[in-house]
């Protein structure tokens, strides 16, 4: 996994908690790195794992939900850095159909190591789109946080449901929908 994403971390939970809880962490999860990450580098995702469950077990908060405050807190890193890529959308159903095709295609182009889920976008209506997720990292609420992120870019008051019916063989159904 890229270095952005282990730097993108240590600032949200500086941001959220505090920087005693990065130096606890870092002090106590004997972490391969030290703590130290370049944003090109990349870091074994166990890494990150480990970080995310030692905040969680620290702070009494799910990894699901420190996942979706993740995904809504990096969500303007990748507009700043990569705004190029999404100034061609004027809505966020749009853009989140265009992650697979268009969005993710750019990325590569980038990061060519990059190990990117895929979002299959799915009965689209004016209102409302289905994502298919699937990614090897298992980071649906990631996922979640940055679509949030993405309606919140947008000014746009929607919400984001883990249909758990589907079948997760065939990924996590995602379903967005725009409220007015």
């Amino acid at each position: 996994m890229k270095g952005f994403m282990f730097a993108n971390f240590l600032e949200f939970v500086e941001k959220t908690h505090s920087l005693q809880l990065i130096d606890d962490m870092i002090l106590s999860c004997n972490l391969p790195s030290g703590g130290v990450y370049s944003a090109f580098n990349k870091y074994e995702f166990d890494e990150l794992v480990t970080m995310l469950t030692y905040v969680s077990k620290k702070t009494d908060t799910t990894v699901e939900v420190l996942l979706e405050q993740f995904g809504v807190f990096v969500f303007p890193y990748f507009i700043r850095k990569h705004s190029y890529i999404i100034e061609k959308y004027s809505n966020p159903l749009d853009l989140l159909a265009g992650i697979q095709d268009h969005i993710h295609t750019e990325v590569k182009k980038l990061y060519k190591d990059a190990d990117l889920p895929t979002l299959r976008a799915t009965n689209r209506t004016e209102n409302r789109l289905t994502l298919i997720y699937n990614s090897s990292k298992g980071l649906t609420f990631f996922a979640v946080g940055l679509i949030k992120g993405t309606l919140h870019h947008f000014k746009v008051k929607g919400s984001v449901l883990v249909d758990d019916s589907f079948d997760k063989k065939k990924g996590v159904k995602l379903d967005v929908q725009l409220l007015s």
